[in-house]
């Protein structure tokens, strides 16, 4: 490999880690959730190798109900185990795939078009792209399954290239950490075996029997995982079992609408693959992103507009030079969005996350086609201005992101903003209470007191219990120790009720005395104490 190309990696994956961890204390807002879920549960692990719920070693984490896929958190143990349980520790996991992240899009890069410059536009153009970061500045699994499909499409062509049982093992092994990564990366496992059933039939390849016989036994060892652990979530998020469709179609018959053109298949097909379109629209990269605002704005684009032009000139040239991966890449482009697309929980960054990374390769191939096929006597004075255009773009996007997002009032809601400092208020006065009443209306409060409290595992475990999973597959915990998740007054009594502003509305008492949490300038907690 050459000296240019060598420096210009290091480049990237610098830029990358500071683009990852720069302002990071601002910008996400908060501390979500599902970050203090994954990080207790390592810490939990870490201490008494079984998770919040006593589970010795799982496969699934059980959490919230929702049964997360666990290799977050096992990962994340030895960051914990150095640095502590902090949101720092938490998120250091993917602050290091960060660095990582640019330099395997580079190998799958070089690898699909045998060329390092290519490889390292790809590079380039990930160590930047905010819709990447948008997950790997925060302790989300989506950006460790990103990590692990590109590593795994690497292994994959490399095994098919050249069979070995070396190379075998290093992809299967790739697959399965994938497939406990995140629950939407069954779909590339499943890609995976039929296309390797497709190249032996056909005959192309070097690949063997036992190399199919191995990944099928590895996907029906994790669908084995699967009829142990139920995960409800997963049932729960598919479009055709939401009751939403079962009211359009309700509305539509009364109307006078044919149950054979308008019932749950034909109605429920249409939308779903309406809603798989928008996932290749310039809205969803450009403008729109996530309908989750822990995962986008209006303002912030996943990838700049500049790139996404180029993943047409992208396409042209893959065709043109008849690349051999050609029809691999844009089937999985095709396919990546699929568990997105069944969902009825609107567009997702994060579970259509790797298609991103796709567009990211094909637009590389396309911006060093260009140049270098192009005999335009200006095309140097073109590129120059075409990089000063996506610098600004870029500037646009990150500077929305870090110095404007955090401050929407929205925004902070949607992050579950103000645990932390209601933490704090509860270590100071602890002691001083019987019983804390806290609202559960936002999010699970429980899970933030674990983290932030840094409650010993071995003592919750004894008291873990969820309810059953309501209609959106979360259970809830409804107290420990001296927490009481239900909000609640008792007046006359050493207790603390903890509700939003709205929660305190019918009660008589006097407002004087309550004590507000804020988050800028958003008031979040009111704390009532009674004597």
């Amino acid at each position: 490999m050459k000296k240019s190309v060598i420096t210009l990696l290091i480049v990237t994956v610098f830029v990358s880690f500071i683009l990852n961890t720069f302002n990071r204390g601002i910008s996400p807002p908060c501390f979500n959730a599902d970050e203090a879920a994954f990080s207790y549960n390592a810490y939990s692990l870490l201490h008494t190798g079984r998770d919040e719920y006593g589970n010795i070693l799982p496969l699934r984490l059980k959490s919230f109900g929702d049964y997360k896929m666990p290799l977050y958190s096992y990962l994340s143990v030895p960051f914990i185990a150095i640095a502590g349980l902090n949101e720092t520790s938490a998120r250091m996991l993917n602050s290091v795939l960060s660095i990582l992240f640019p330099l395997a899009v580079f190998l799958v890069t070089r690898k699909l078009f045998k060329n390092d410059y290519a490889g390292v536009i790809s590079a380039a153009l990930t160590s930047v792209c905010l819709g990447l970061h948008l997950i790997g500045r925060q302790a989300h699994e989506a950006y460790l399954a990103g990590f692990m499909v590109t590593l795994s499409l690497y292994l994959f062509i490399k095994a098919v290239e050249k069979y070995s049982y070396k190379n075998t093992l290093f992809f299967i092994f790739a697959v399965l950490l994938s497939l406990f990564s995140y629950q939407s990366n069954r779909v590339f496992a499943v890609f995976f075996f039929i296309v390797s059933c497709i190249l032996l039939a056909v005959k192309r390849t070097q690949l063997k029997k036992p190399f199919i016989f191995i990944l099928f036994a590895g996907i029906l060892l994790f669908a084995f995982t699967d009829l142990i652990y139920k995960p409800a979530r997963v049932a729960n998020l598919i479009y055709f079992a939401d009751k939403g469709l079962a009211l359009k179609l309700m509305e539509i018959r009364t109307e006078g609408g044919n149950k054979f053109v308008y019932n749950k298949v034909t109605q429920g097909v249409r939308d779903v693959f309406l809603q798989h379109l928008t996932y290749f629209s310039p809205q969803f990269f450009t403008k729109v992103g996530d309908s989750n605002l822990r995962f986008g704005y209006e303002g912030m684009s996943l990838i700049d507009p500049i790139s996404f032009l180029f993943i047409f000139i992208g396409i042209y040239y893959l065709f043109k030079n008849k690349e051999k991966w050609r029809f691999l890449l844009i089937s999985l482009c095709f396919i990546t969005p699929i568990t997105a697309s069944l969902s009825w929980n609107g567009t997702s960054l994060t579970r259509s996350f790797f298609l991103v990374v796709e567009t990211i390769i094909i637009s590389s191939y396309g911006f060093y086609h260009l140049y270098i096929d192009n005999k335009f006597r200006y095309k140097k004075h073109l590129f120059v201005g075409l990089t000063i255009c996506m610098l600004v773009l870029l500037y646009q996007s990150w500077d929305f992101y870090y110095f404007h997002y955090p401050k929407k009032a929205l925004v902070q809601r949607t992050w579950q903003c103000g645990y932390k400092d209601l933490a704090d208020y509860i270590k100071t006065n602890y002691s001083k209470f019987d019983t804390f009443y806290i609202t559960k209306k936002n999010g699970e409060p429980y899970i933030f007191l674990l983290f932030y409290l840094q409650y010993p595992p071995s003592l919750y475990q004894k008291q873990a219990s969820l309810t059953k999973p309501d209609q959106y597959g979360f259970g809830q915990v409804e107290a420990f120790d001296k927490f009481n998740f239900n909000f609640k007054i008792e007046k006359n009594k050493k207790s603390v009720a903890i509700g939003y502003p709205d929660d305190f509305n019918e009660e008589k008492i006097d407002k004087s005395k309550i004590k507000v949490i804020r988050s800028g300038t958003e008031q979040i907690f009111w704390i009532y104490e009674s004597q």
